[in-house]
């Protein structure tokens, strides 16, 4: 498994760029219902887009991480908010993966079977019982949700009522549950990627099943085979996610050179595209960001080269690959930041896509697995101390 295959990437890629003119027409309709509008979830239902990371013996793609990165960078080119939401959809199988194989199977026997949910586990408890644990809590930031058939949850595991610590630290549990067991809140009332629909979720007393579950955050393949199995979950996700951030920045250069042509700035004579500033700021937007796709890619190469060798993920493999997520998010916004100061007013005006793409390109920054704290964390790993967090 996991082995490329150029022709089924080839054709996924081209399904994702055949959706464009859909995915732009329904954007505003997803933002302004903060959440995925349904002609565009139906669309990657219909081209099989959702399940691309899949087994082919189960109807998928079976892309290699590196290449779904670039997936996901396409559809995000078009918005960022879709980009971002197949990125976690198309996700579902990795996370799933480290539940039993009769799991895996069940959940994606339904051709529309999709995954949401949170790894956060604060305030979540997850009680021991005959053949499962039952789970209680609120599953954050679920994006997806509305569109989703399972969720995703993590919580503390009690045994009499206290937490299991082991190292001193609390054993945290993952699970799987159907979605239909568990509330919707309307919680997503934010400025960036608000078509992403990422509401908090509720559950109550739900009991998983013990295969529908796994320890985490660093859960152990059960059956799964081949690099993809060899690399950490979270290494895995981090990087999907920078890759929204990417396409995002694409998406904002283009639309630049789009107004540039035509924009004549108050006092002056010439087109935006005549200026030397705004030369000056696309060259670098333009750097940043190819600085930032090189960053990610060769970073992606290395891990997915050390998942074929069977090459443990030590402390320092760990901190590399987050320094690359982080940095290569970090670097699409300051190209956004940059396209934004050089098409002045017009980047305030909702219609144009600039407005858009400068908040919903820091709001990519701000998700855990991307924001300024990861590099507290990876500087203190930098300066022989102990890394102080659960998320590298």
């Amino acid at each position: 498994m996991n082995q490329s295959n150029p022709g089924h990437f080839a054709q996924c890629l081209e399904r994702a760029r055949s959706l464009a003119p859909l995915i732009t027409e329904y954007a505003a309709e997803s933002e302004r219902n903060s959440q995925l509008a349904r002609p565009i979830v139906d669309a990657f239902h219909d081209s099989e887009l959702f399940r691309v990371m899949l087994p082919v013996s189960m109807g998928g793609a079976e892309l290699t991480m590196i290449e779904d990165l670039q997936l996901i960078e396409e559809v995000s080119r078009f918005d960022g908010a879709t980009g971002w939401n197949f990125g976690i959809a198309s996700g579902g199988p990795v996370i799933a993966s480290f539940t039993e194989q009769k799991a895996f199977e069940n959940i994606f026997a339904d051709p529309r079977a999709l995954v949401a949910g949170s790894f956060s586990p604060m305030g979540n408890t997850a009680i021991g019982t005959d053949g499962g644990y039952r789970f209680t809590g609120k599953a954050t930031y679920a994006s997806g949700s509305a569109q989703a058939t399972w969720l995703t949850a993590s919580a503390i595991e009690l045994v009499d009522g206290a937490p299991q610590i082991v190292n001193g630290i609390p054993r945290i549990r993952a699970g799987l549950m159907p979605i239909s067991k568990a509330r919707i809140l309307n919680t997503w009332t934010v400025s960036g990627l608000r078509g992403t629909g990422s509401n908090d979720v509720e559950f109550n007393d739900v009991l998983i099943p013990a295969e529908y579950t796994f320890q985490f955050p660093n859960p152990e393949p059960t059956w799964q085979k081949g690099p993809a199995a060899r690399i950490p979950l979270m290494v895995q996700l981090g990087g999907s996610l920078a890759a929204v951030g990417l396409g995002i920045a694409r998406h904002a250069i283009e639309a630049l050179k789009e107004i540039a042509v035509r924009k004549v700035p108050l006092g002056t004579m010439a087109t935006l595209r005549d200026r030397p500033i705004a030369q000056t700021q696309l060259g670098e937007a333009e750097a940043t960001l190819r600085a930032a796709r090189a960053y990610l890619y060769a970073s992606a190469e290395q891990i997915w080269r050390r998942g074929e060798r069977a090459e443990p993920f030590d402390l320092d493999a760990l901190v590399a690959a987050r320094l690359a997520s982080v940095t290569a998010a970090k670097f699409a916004a300051r190209a956004v930041d940059l396209v934004y100061d050089a098409a002045g007013i017009t980047s305030l005006n909702t219609t144009q896509p600039i407005e858009r793409c400068w908040r919903d390109v820091h709001a990519v920054t701000q998700h855990i697995t991307l924001n300024t704290a990861r590099y507290e964390v990876a500087g203190r790993v930098l300066f022989g101390l102990p890394s102080g967090s659960l998320l590298i």
